[in-house]
């Protein structure tokens, strides 16, 4: 059986503990987890039913972990620290563009969340035949920016039903009972950097001449990211087959059932592994399908990781 030490930073966060129990519910063993903390005092994490000790970040001795996964922002210095000793560095928050390689002293970055969501129904769909535009609105959870978002829309929630002022922390505008069309700095295209990071992913599954087109805005909900996608291809699919070709798919549950029920939430996905589709829609030509889907955003790339981490840890034996 698989053991692996390792180190995480931001264990306490949203994306920390949704990997903690990826990890929990998994056959990997763990011969020693450090969680890592930057805060000015340690706290306890809880993992497999027991509460293991916080350590600082600063000075920690990175030779008692071959791995470091990173859940927390802004500890791009810790990313490239932890490197330089060696470890393999996964980075699950956007500090590095995605991409890099699985080996000792290296940083590797994975996609971000709602780039995986769009990517794990669009690559059996490419399957169908040949794709020529993909269009994808994504309403992302505040859970993206991690406990400061969820934090915000908690505390400017409770502000407008007391009627008192609220901060604006974290987002430019109030997040609570508001949409942001946008979060981030813009390029010069005016584009989000986690649409330019969906754009990319998708960019390599699909025909260098596929238009592929992306929004995603804010929305006030705490978790699981929502996002309508259509798919248009250069010649009719049969219905059947899109609908074949998504069940078949390993992350993807297709909810079939009859009146509101058969519409897919947010809150079905949360705590589950799967991308949840629903809303299934052909166009008149029969060469675009139009589809709901909601995942939980950070038992996503907790999964990625877990998968990672077995690999590691069988080449290590």
């Amino acid at each position: 059986m698989a053991h692996l030490s390792l180190a995480l930073l931001g264990a306490s966060s949203s994306l920390g503990q949704a990997l903690l129990d990826v990890i929990s519910d998994s056959t990997l063993r763990l011969s020693a987890l450090f969680p890592l903390t930057t805060a000015e005092e340690e706290g306890l994490i809880e993992f497999r039913g027991e509460d293991v000790p916080e350590f600082a970040v600063v000075g920690f001795d990175w030779s008692q972990t071959r791995v470091l996964v990173n859940c927390q922002p802004d500890v791009a210095a810790v990313l490239n620290e932890a490197a330089d000793a060696g470890l393999i560095v996964i980075d699950l928050t956007g500090l590095t563009s995605p991409g890099g390689k699985l080996a000792h002293g290296h940083v590797l970055s994975l996609p971000d969340p709602f780039a995986q969501q769009l990517a794990t129904l669009v690559s059996p769909l490419a399957e169908l035949g040949t794709v020529t535009q993909v269009t994808a609105t994504g309403l992302l959870s505040v859970s993206t920016e991690g406990q400061a978002g969820i934090d915000v829309l908690s505390g400017q929630t409770r502000s407008l039903f007391a009627q008192t002022e609220h901060e604006t922390a974290v987002y430019p505008k109030r997040i609570a009972y508001n949409i942001l069309g946008g979060f981030g700095p813009l390029d010069d295209a005016g584009i989000t950097a986690e649409e330019t990071a969906a754009i990319a992913l998708l960019q390599k599954q699909l025909p260098s001449d596929c238009t592929i087109d992306v929004t995603c805005t804010r929305t006030p909900h705490f978790f699981g990211h929502g996002a309508s996608l259509t798919v248009r291809f250069a010649q009719p699919v049969d219905r059947d087959a899109v609908l074949a070709a998504l069940k078949a798919a390993e992350r993807v549950f297709v909810l079939q059932a009859s009146g509101e029920s058969g519409i897919a939430a947010s809150q079905d996905a949360v705590g589950g592994d799967k991308v949840w589709v629903s809303r299934l829609r052909q166009s008149a030509d029969g060469r675009s399908i139009t589809l709901w889907s909601v995942a939980d955003n950070t038992r996503l790339p907790a999964l990625a990781v877990l998968q990672l981490l077995t690999f590691i840890a069988a080449k290590e034996q």
